[in-house]
């Protein structure tokens, strides 16, 4: 038998026999690694075999794969497990039973996922706000099969707007079959004092923000910088638009690159596709760019070193021109239209939803939006830029402008 030390308040879930368990909450709970701690003995008491899914397969390396190699590092578990690290795969020696990592990106290799031996009996969905309904939908169908094991789904993430689909179907409706445990950094005995500080410190930044990233609770959020949008199933119209339209904001380390597909017809805009990752360089960039969208891209030109190495990648990148007050500007256009986004841009979805204005110390509002998760909406200024060009030289009245 295998002893891996985990935080006191997680203990009950590896007794759990419900279908659906959902682990949430604030930033620094340990709530990942202990779902990594938890599956890695399972590997080792049971012959059960894991999933493991982010929505998108090139952030799992640097998520749960480095998680289970931490577990196994740190408690000498490496002589028990076959470790694959090109194809994201855990093997326990003995049994044959296996972790699989995937990303969702990819769903035919999802469909024809086998495992060595037995069946699939339990999937792990890592940021699990990152999916849509239909998304969990299909994996709940790759649960099948009688065996003598339990067959059970793993949601963990860190909640955001209370508009989430998550929170409406399993928060506001809850079921006999589902267990949800909550957690935040005051139950992480493991945590280091400077990372609890730093999280503390977004208490005196924004209180909502406070609420949710770090105290773990669904958000109700006031001032929201965009009330004027929808979310549809696009994929009847995404190839009907004259024009197609992109934006590209730069990240790495902490910040994820965003980019954004839109189009726009009769003041509506259309958002159709997004990538959202962290640790791209811009080769990597650029072949995402060449993968999933085409044309011209308009850049944030903080990044002109950036913008020059997409274009030796025959990139057609473009600098935006930002200029004096170009980020409140871009939002009074924008706020003229209807956005309407399709139901798997969920990064856009989360963003929007959570996309608010500034407040000072005494809870006022700010002509200022917070300058935080907020990529995906930069992006999509810099895609239209072009466009409010066009219109800049027109009048319009503060009702026009949702002032």
């Amino acid at each position: 038998m295998c002893t891996i030390k985990i935080n006191d308040a997680f203990k009950s879930l590896k007794e759990s026999t419900k279908r659906l368990n959902i682990v949430y909450g604030g930033a620094g709970s340990g709530k990942s690694y202990y779902l990594a701690q938890m599956i890695i003995l399972k590997l080792i008491e049971t012959q059960r075999n894991f999933l493991v899914i982010r929505k998108v397969g090139n952030t799992l390396r640097d998520s749960v794969w480095s998680l289970f190699l931490s577990v196994i590092s740190d408690n000498n578990l490496s002589q028990i497990f076959q470790v694959n690290k090109s194809e994201f795969t855990i093997t326990n020696k003995i049994e044959g039973n296996q972790i699989i990592c995937k990303g969702l990106d990819d769903p035919e290799k999802i469909k024809s996922i086998t495992v060595k031996k037995g069946q699939l009996t339990d999937i792990w969905i890592e940021e699990a706000t990152e999916l849509n309904e239909d998304d969990l939908m299909q994996l709940n169908l790759r649960l099948r099969g009688e065996n003598e094991y339990q067959k059970q789904i793993w949601l963990s993430f860190n909640p955001i707007s209370n508009l989430h689909w998550i929170k409406k179907k399993y928060f506001d409706n809850p079921d006999n079959n589902t267990l949800i445990l909550k957690t935040t950094y005051k139950d992480n005995a493991f945590l280091d004092e400077d990372y609890k500080r730093e999280l503390e410190s977004l208490k005196y930044k924004d209180k909502v923000y406070y609420d949710i990233y770090v105290l773990g609770n669904w958000g109700v959020i006031g001032n929201l910088v965009f009330n004027n949008w929808e979310v549809k199933d696009l994929d009847d119209i995404r190839e009907q638009f004259n024009s197609y339209y992109n934006g590209l904001d730069f990240g790495f380390t902490n910040d994820p690159t965003a980019i954004v597909k839109l189009a726009r017809k009769d003041w509506n805009i259309y958002i159709l596709e997004e990538h959202y990752e962290k640790g791209l360089d811009n080769n990597q960039i650029a072949k995402v760019f060449k993968d999933k969208f085409e044309g011209y891209v308009y850049c944030d030109s903080a990044e002109p070193k950036s913008i020059r190495e997409l274009k030796q990648y025959n990139i057609a990148a473009k600098a935006t021109i930002k200029g004096k007050d170009s980020v409140k500007h871009g939002i009074q256009w924008i706020r003229q239209h209807k956005i309407i986004i399709d139901k798997r841009c969920t990064n856009f979805i989360n963003e929007i939803s959570t996309y608010k204005y500034r407040e000072d110390k005494d809870g006022n509002v700010l002509n200022e939006p917070l300058d935080m998760n907020n990529h995906l909406m930069d992006a999509m200024r810099y895609a239209l830029e072009n466009l409010m060009r066009m219109y800049r030289k027109t009048s319009y009245s503060a009702g026009q402008l949702g002032l």
